[in-house]
Parts: C-alpha cells; structure tokens; sequence
C-alpha cells in the first residue's frame, strides 16, 4: 500500500515538474521572441535613419505588424507527412496523398495572401511616417536588397533561394515565414 501510494506521489511530482518546465521553456522562448524583435526593431530604426520623431511613431506600428505576422506564422498551416512508409501505394492511397498535397499548397497560397493582406496594411499606415525609399527597405526581402549590391555571381532564382519553391528564408520586415513579400 505504502509503494502504491509513493509511486503515486512520485508520478504526480514528476508530472508537475514536466508541466512547470514546459511552462518555463514557453516563457523563455516568449521573452528570447520578444528581445530579438526589440533588436530588429532598433537594428531597422538605425538602418532607416529614422529621426526621433519617425521612430517614435514607426515602432509601435511595426511591433504591431510583427505580432500578427507571428501569429501567422503559428497557425497550423502543415499536416503530419508520413514518409516514412515506403510502401507501394494503392491508387485509392495515391489520390489520397495527391489530395493532401493539393491541400496543403491551398493552405500556403492562402497565409501567402493573408500575410500580403497585412503587409499591405501596415505598408499604408506607415507611409504617413516613413519615406517611399524608407518603405521599399523595410517591405523588401532582405535577400534582394543584399543582391542589389552585388555584380554577377549566382544570384539563385525563384522564390527564397537558389532553388525556389520554400517559404522559409529570413529577411526583410517578416522574419522566418516568406523573408518579406514582393512589394
């Protein structure tokens, strides 16, 4: 009775912990996100050579605009893929998997378009505050702007990198999700 009892104990002790962690970790990552976009909101301010008055009004917009790209960017947007199975596929399974794969583009063309929505939004709240040069620097991914400067080379092609296709890539005003969008 009295190791049913400590086992018990031990397995709601342990519980507990795993939960105060995760809660510890959930916070950590939360202060680490909130100081990274601290530092590029004043790595931007500096870029922009922003006067004091510019800044004081283009911060809260554009700590604005990076909360609901983050929020975004945390939205389910990729099913579980089971690749691991290397079996041969029934056609019933094929156009299952076809289907899916149809699915999942839908739903990376359609946070594609929201977040084009909101760079759209915040691009006219910020014209009032910023220049048409200052703008272009912000909303353009920051992968072009390193290749203007450039000569020749392997400037990559399509979309985020040399092979296209990805939507990860960082840069530009939007951080990880698309590396900024074409404006």
């Amino acid at each position: 009775m009295k190791k049913s009892i400590f086992l018990i104990a031990m397995a709601v002790m342990t519980f507990g912990y795993a939960n105060n962690t995760n809660a510890q970790n959930n916070n950590d990552r939360d202060a680490r996100r909130q100081e990274m976009m601290t530092r590029m909101t004043e790595r931007l301010v500096k870029d922009l050579k922003l006067t004091d008055e510019q800044k004081a009004k283009f911060t809260p917009i554009y700590t604005q605009y990076q909360t609901e790209l983050a929020a975004l960017r945390q939205q389910p947007n990729r099913e579980a893929d089971n690749q691991s199975e290397k079996k041969e596929l029934t056609e019933a399974e094929a156009t299952a998997k076809l289907q899916e794969v149809f699915t999942r583009q839908e739903k990376q063309i359609q946070q594609s378009q929201l977040r084009l929505d909101i760079q759209k939004k915040y691009c006219a709240e910020l014209s009032g505050v910023l220049t048409p040069q200052q703008l272009l620097k912000v909303f353009q991914p920051q992968q072009n702007r390193n290749r203007q400067g450039q000569q020749g080379g392997n400037r990559g092609g399509g979309f985020n990198g040399p092979r296209g296709g990805g939507f990860g890539g960082g840069g530009g005003f939007g951080g990880g999700f698309g590396g900024g969008g074409d404006f």
